[in-house]
């Protein structure tokens, strides 16, 4: 019984010690009343409250030391992630800092780090392929929906790992694939607009092209999700599958809608100028897509090919000129922000 009150001791003591030396830390964590950090992902709590009330899940193991996603040659060492021993979620969260900063074998590392603390933490997992699809390549395509997968069993109404999964799939040529994982997202959450977009996002994709379907896809979503009939991204997304069919009437119908919706929506600008033009009225396109091309001038380089034909049907052969040298300025720009040379947008332009 003393060992017992002794360990008990030693731990309470070490983590009294712990709290007091990040509270005198100059970029000390800002901790709630339960001990988890106040900035961590919104998602970790939802996760939290999902795990409370639901029935518990069967059992799962998530990552294992034996699994390809431990032991792949390129595995990073967890010294590149600088909070490797502060838990599952501190080290979870700033795998995601990472991410966004471009630096993938710190994030994975701090995901496998994560992962070793709490084995199927669904954010660590899902981190860890959204880490490994970053590469583009086979090998990293199949650790991805690994990662993926391994999420989905720890918790099935993970929808943003679901429409990851889908997303690797598809990117990946596996059509069937991909649409049974957005599918799958669509069931388990059926008023979550996330879950919709990619399914109408899967039916408009140039290897799909099923625009029947992705209209209906937009159509139900905007009925089962809260507010979905006057979403602008729902809106567009019945006006993009419209214009796929060249239904021009219907497109500028719905872009022109979520366009009012929303004023500042690029795309929307862009899509009810594209048809448009498509139905043969040149002015307005003219109108819709320089909106387009000013709040966003990387909204599409479609768009300014779209202007550049709308101003030479009105006879405006140098402005339509000028709007080319304008989005392969605007692309070249962005190239170079990255360190690139020119974008493929940028040479298309050209």
């Amino acid at each position: 019984m003393r060992v017992v009150l002794k360990r008990a001791f030693c731990r309470s003591a070490r983590s009294v010690a712990v709290l007091a030396l990040l509270a005198l830390a100059p970029c000390a964590i800002a901790l709630s009343a339960d001990g988890s950090p106040t900035d961590e992902p919104a998602e970790f709590r939802e996760y939290d409250a999902s795990s409370a009330s639901a029935v518990p899940p069967s059992p799962t193991l998530g990552l294992t030391d034996s699994m390809p996603l431990a032991t792949h040659a390129d595995k990073p060492d967890e010294s590149l992630c600088d909070r490797a021993e502060e838990g599952h979620r501190r080290a979870t969260t700033r795998g995601n800092e990472l991410l966004k900063l471009g630096e993938w074998r710190s994030a994975e590392a701090c995901y496998l780090a994560a992962l070793r603390h709490k084995s199927d933490f669904p954010m660590a997992l899902y981190g860890l392929g959204e880490a490994h699809a970053r590469y583009d390549t086979r090998a990293r395509y199949d650790l991805a929906v690994a990662a993926y997968e391994l999420a989905i069993d720890a918790w099935p109404q993970y929808v943003d790992a679901r429409v990851a999964l889908g997303d690797a799939h598809l990117k990946n040529k596996r059509k069937k694939r991909a649409r049974k994982a957005y599918a799958s997202a669509v069931r388990v959450a059926e008023t979550d607009p996330l879950a919709w977009e990619a399914l109408g996002r899967f039916y408009l994709d140039d290897a799909v092209r099923d625009y029947k379907q992705a209209s209906v896809a937009y159509r139900r979503a905007a009925l089962a999700v809260p507010g979905g009939g006057t979403s602008p991204g729902l809106t567009l997304g019945i006006a993009e599958a419209a214009r796929g069919a060249k239904r021009w009437r219907e497109c500028v119908e719905k872009a022109e809608a979520a366009a009012s919706l929303a004023p500042g929506f690029a795309r929307a600008r862009f899509v009810a100028g594209a048809c448009r033009l498509g139905s043969g009225d040149a002015r307005e396109a003219v109108a819709h897509l320089k909106e387009a091309t000013r709040v966003d001038p990387r909204v599409s380089a479609d768009a300014y090919r779209a202007l550049a034909t709308a101003l030479g049907e009105l006879g405006k052969e140098d402005e339509a000129a000028e709007a080319l040298r304008d989005g392969e300025k605007a692309f070249a720009e962005t190239s170079d922000a990255r360190g690139g040379g020119a974008s493929a947008a940028a040479k298309e332009l050209r």
